[in-house]
């Protein structure tokens, strides 16, 4: 890279800001009261008054100041069409980027854009990151395909120098970038100026330089004008009151005029050599991760069935959508689903899950029921096809829905209720030649031994984004005889097609190998070992004293005063499954706790932690799933549970927003030479998934808002919780708070899954199978006389590594928008296929507007759309329908 900075005068842009938390160490009234009242108040007038000048991030903020201060609102109003304050970010709340849907992102920045475009007609060309914790890998194509020109962030740069560089994504697009070496509070000491320059200066690429004058919550500081009036008479380095497009404009300007070279760095933004990302806060406060992944998926569930009633000719419930989106994004915010905040921050989140179960399971049934309304005989639009379909249907009493862009073959639950006489027992579904099999997990009947309730559980294989019907049968399923799909216990062996499971029943504990009966199988792993582990952190970060010694493992390893016992242990069969059920309890002490070898304990005391698994085995699936629900209180510890495995790599992937990225595996052992600002603890986020592999063999591990991941001599670890009593043990990170909610002492049930495999992750096509696991089939009990096609897909995109986002109706006007993106990281001729003919099809970008930086070629025939993505793009289309 050629600097050519030496032959001109540097220019300094002191950008003035405050960074809005909408909770962290105050309540959100406090936050609102503190930038309202303390901060935008002054800010207005000062400029108005003088030359300062102001950078304001997050939406949420203007509009609560709009409702509650219109007159504040004005002159800010004001100041920023003049070009006095820049809004920088711009998105709704700034959001954290390593643990929400890519999807939540792209929400963030649309609902925050679309208000600074109605309200003072301007676009957002400067992504301001001041907080958040790490940069996804997918953000520079994100932010560019939202309409942002340039990127400022603070945090989780791997190379110090250049301070501005090009950041390239995982699909080659790139953004001008410039790294906060001395954070967002460069230029907020007005009497250390000259110091904060000449430590810029060493690390810039060119004579621009940018020094953020502000923290959180900081009042605007009056003299800022008559200091750099001062500096300007005094030294040889040029300063201006500015904010960051000013910075931006300048530096493009240097870059093109001395046709700088400026380095390009691709990957996440996710290391802590210069500054802090935080990596343990991916397991604080569990609760929020868990219901941020529950509610994201549900409503994206949600909101693709709308848009199929919508193109049905229904009304299209965009209010309940967006205020269902707000509280996402709220959860979304950089100290809210982190965790990292004091425990009455938390208070109002803790109420969205009675919002959400409310309004999310209302707009759910109502959808069902338009639906199955419009392609009901009396509701269906095209007479021709209708007739077709139904000569092909008949009347059922289950429709089972699949949110997901390719066929779906995974289990269900479903309650059934009956009148009386009607039914006398469930052995099976039908849908036209297909016939299932049917576990009842529950019944009730009435006294003429008639079913009057039923929950079944059942594997239907679905059509692509679309339905299947089925109709109960009383009579035995019809049986196949080459039928591939089996399931048997030997001993303790549980055998399908797939693999083979082991039981201990000393322990509770599995080992997996894959290949099923008859052939040679080889060991996988070790799987589903609790790991208690001392914590001596805080929400900010793991700590321990024990050098890696576990307080106890369930094989025994760890601290010899304690130790884990099986209290129950027994494995129920199905045609579909085998469930193995394991109670197991943690004492701290037991008696003997010496030569335990000569005599078994006797005594055992402190009951800590209380543990119910069920391991389930389907004769269907390639995955077993674990249901694990912890009664914790036990202080002060972290619970993880281990796969352990005879795989040596150096990576593993993980998922992450819009694409898979390579992490270290042993980087706990890795101990940095030189100063790190935060040394590596060996753990990451991932979003849905994870997947270690020797090119041989691989296990995926598959989790539901459980993000926090480990690999380590072989082993793969999934954090479950983590107990803290404190924000910040040392004020380092933040205020020396008691939180005393984040001890995490309470039940917690735990959703996850493994899926062994031959070959790497995408031999295997581990994605497709997390995805299954999160976005559930759902089915319905249809009412009597109706009679349905026995299937229907309304999307379909093929092959299935091109993987559906959002369809959703455009924000302004009639049209559709359908986002989708390639996940193995491999050019793909994509084929979509729809149920309706668009008129029209248009790429767009992520605020739903036709953009020369994002046009493709794509061919428009009938019902059909193709095109060719390349590796992890983001494609986004807008359909006339």
């Amino acid at each position: 890279m050629t600097k050519g900075k030496e032959e001109e005068k540097d220019t300094i842009y002191l950008v003035p800001h405050t960074h809005y938390d909408a909770i962290w160490v105050f309540t959100k009234e406090d936050y609102f009261y503190i930038n309202m009242v303390q901060i935008l108040k002054e800010v207005s007038e000062l400029v108005e008054n003088s030359d300062y000048k102001f950078l304001i991030e997050q939406t949420f903020l203007l509009e609560e100041l709009e409702r509650r201060y219109p007159e504040v609102f004005a002159r800010i109003a004001k100041s920023i069409k003049e070009g006095k304050i820049e809004i920088a970010d711009g998105e709704y709340l700034m959001a954290d980027t390593m643990l929400p849907e890519g999807e939540t992102l792209i929400r963030e920045i649309l609902l925050g854009k679309r208000y600074v475009k109605d309200k003072f007609g301007l676009d957002v060309p400067v992504m301001w990151q001041a907080d958040s914790f790490g940069l996804n890998a997918q953000l520079p194509q994100i932010y560019r395909k939202s309409g942002y020109k340039y990127l400022a962030f603070r945090r989780g740069v791997p190379k110090r120098k250049p301070s501005e560089f090009m950041w390239e994504s995982l699909d080659g697009t790139r953004i001008l970038a410039h790294w906060m070496p001395l954070g967002y509070r460069a230029g907020l000491d007005l009497t250390k100026l000259a110091e904060s320059y000449e430590k810029l200066k060493e690390l810039a690429a060119t004579s621009q330089i940018l020094m953020p004058s502000g923290s959180g919550v900081t009042i605007p500081q009056p003299e800022t004008p008559m200091v750099v009036k001062a500096w300007d008479e005094k030294k040889g380095a040029e300063m201006k009151i500015a904010t960051p497009i000013e910075f931006f404009t300048a530096l493009e300007k240097e870059i093109e005029a001395k046709n700088i070279k400026l380095e390009v760095r691709k990957g996440e933004m996710y290391s802590g050599r210069y500054s802090e990302v935080f990596p343990s806060c991916c397991s604080s406060r569990m609760w929020i991760k868990q219901e941020l992944s529950e509610y994201e998926s549900w409503l994206m569930t949600c909101e693709r069935w709308c848009t199929i009633t919508y193109l049905l000719n229904y009304p299209y419930p965009s209010e309940a959508i967006n205020n269902c989106w707000r509280k996402i994004l709220y959860l979304a915010f950089h100290d809210v689903t982190p965790g990292t905040g004091m425990d009455e921050g938390y208070k109002e989140v803790r109420h969205f899950r009675g919002f959400f179960n409310t309004e999310m399971s209302a707009l759910c049934r109502r959808r069902h029921a338009q639906l199955i309304e419009g392609e009901s005989e009396e509701g269906f639009e095209s007479e021709e096809l209708h007739i077709r379909l139904l000569q092909m249907g008949g009347y059922g009493d289950i429709m089972v829905f699949n949110s997901l862009s390719w066929e779906v073959k995974n289990w269900v639950e479903l309650d059934l209720n009956f009148d009386k006489g009607k039914i006398v027992t469930i052995n099976g579904l039908q849908s036209g030649e297909e016939e299932i099999d049917v576990e009842v997990l529950k019944f009730t009947r009435y006294e003429d031994d008639t079913l009057r309730y039923a929950r079944i559980g059942f594997v239907p294989t679905v059509p692509a984004m679309g339905y299947k019907v089925y109709k109960i049968l009383e009579r035995e399923p019809k049986r196949y005889p080459y039928d591939p799909d089996f399931i048997m216990i030997r001993g303790h062996t549980i055998e399908n097609r797939f693999f083979g499971v082991d039981i201990d029943p000393a322990t509770g504990l599995i080992d997996v190998s894959l290949g099923g009966r008859g052939g040679k199988r080889e060991k996988i792993c070790a799987a589903n070992e609790l790991v208690l582990e001392e914590e001596t952190g805080d929400l900010y970060y793991h700590r321990e004293t024990m050098g890696g010694v576990p307080l106890k493992t369930e094989k025994g390893a760890g601290v010899k005063y304690g130790s884990f016992r099986v209290e129950d242990f027994r494995v129920a069969k199905s045609p579909l499954r085998r469930v193995i059920n394991v109670e197991t309890d943690y004492f701290s002490l037991r008696w003997p706790y010496r030569l335990i070898e000569k005599m078994e304990p006797l005594i055992w005391r402190h009951k800590f932690l209380e543990c119910k698994k069920e391991i389930i085995v389907y004769r269907d699936l390639p995955r077993i799933d674990f249901i694990t629900t912890i009664v914790d209180k036990h202080p002060r510890a972290r619970l993880r549970v281990r796969f352990s495995t005879d795989m040596k790599s150096s990576t593993y992937a993980c998922g992450t927003q819009f694409g898979v990225v390579s992490r270290p595996t042993d980087l706990w052992h890795y101990k940095p030479k030189g100063g790190w600002v935060e040394e590596p603890c060996g753990t990451f986020p991932s979003l849905k998934w994870f997947d270690y592999s020797d090119g041989m063999n691989g296990l995926t591990v598959i989790h539901r808002g459980t993000p926090e991941n480990e690999v380590r001599d072989g082993d793969i670890y999934l954090t479950l919780s983590r107990s803290v009593l404190m924000l910040s043990s040392d004020g380092g990170a933040g205020p020396a708070i008691p939180v005393p909610d984040a001890q995490e002492l309470r039940e917690y049930v735990f959703w996850y899954s493994i899926y062994p495999h031959k070959g790497d992750w995408r031999d295997a096509s581990s994605y497709k199978y997390a995805y299954e696991f999160n976005s559930k089939l759902d089915a319905v009990q249809l009412r009597e006389n109706k009679k349905l096609p026995l299937k229907r897909s309304f999307l379909q995109i093929e092959p299935e590594s091109v993987v559906l986002s959002a369809l959703k109706k455009a924000d302004a006007g009639d049209e559709v928008i359908l986002r989708f993106y390639e996940t193995k990281g491999e050019e793909t001729d994509a084929e979509i296929r729809l149920f309706k003919e668009p008129k029209e099809v248009k790429v767009v970008n992520m605020l739903e507007q036709e953009d020369e930086g994002v046009k493709k070629e794509l061919k428009h025939e009938n019902k059909k759309i193709e095109l060719t993505l390349n590796p992890f793009e983001i494609v986004s289309l807008k359909l006339a329908m």
